[in-house]
């Protein structure tokens, strides 16, 4: 019997069992996440061509009221092509108003974002309730040129969301830190304006230390002329 067809029918045995591993296998870790976000909506967060990195204000008004609040920011001249920019992100009713937009297509890191973002090990998938309502602090826009997708993050809670929607998942506490620290690269002024204070806390509390090692050294002194007296 010729060898040939046999070894070719062991490959394509071993490819098909390969492509069928492969299949169980991203159905297995993708199977919560793809229910949480559903399919067409995790395919744009994976593989859109446009994406952009939103810092988020404090919620405006409800979207019942008849006054929305404007976002902070210099506008930009509008592009006919582009997709329409929402001044807020709505979140259970509530607008979360947008104070700064990035794109971020070509950002370090954003590749390895998106895939974990459609990963079941990215989030606590644990039956814990959350540490009360979102307050979102940024957001990753996806979009295709007809659809778009958008992700809300609160750090402080753990919570991710989707724009439009009402349910959240819990992030996994190490996912939380890595993602915390991509926004906290691409929004870096907010780090930045940060420090003077925090060097201000500094002084003052070398300051204190000084104030305090006076008294003692003050006291000190009392007490040496008084046990001369003596």
């Amino acid at each position: 019997m010729k060898r040939g067809p046999i070894v070719i029918v062991i490959i394509l045995v071993v490819a098909l069992s390969a492509a069928g591993f492969s299949v169980w296998y991203h159905y297995r870790n993708q199977r919560r996440v793809q229910d949480f976000w559903g399919s067409a909506t995790a395919q744009l967060i994976d593989k859109a061509p446009q994406v952009e990195v939103l810092k988020l204000g404090e919620p405006g008004l409800s979207l019942g009221d008849d006054v929305l609040e404007e976002p902070a920011g210099e506008e930009k001249p509008a592009d006919p092509d582009a997709p329409p920019r929402a001044q807020f992100q709505e979140f259970n009713q509530i607008p979360w108003i947008v104070v700064q937009t990035k794109d971020a297509a070509a950002a370090r890191g954003i590749a390895n974002l998106r895939r974990a973002l459609v990963l079941d090990t990215t989030f606590d998938w644990s039956n814990r309730a959350a540490d009360g309502e979102p307050r979102w602090q940024y957001a990753l826009s996806m979009n295709d040129g007809r659809n778009w997708a958008t992700v809300l993050f609160d750090f402080d809670s753990r919570q991710v969301g989707l724009t439009g929607g009402r349910k959240t998942v819990i992030l996994d506490p190490q996912a939380n830190q890595d993602f915390r620290q991509f926004f906290a690269e691409q929004f870096p002024a907010e780090a930045k304006n940060s420090l003077p204070d925090r060097q201000d806390d500094t002084k003052n509390r070398l300051d204190e230390q000084d104030e305090t090692r006076n008294r003692q050294d003050e006291q000190d002194e009392t007490r040496n002329r008084q046990d001369e007296q003596e």
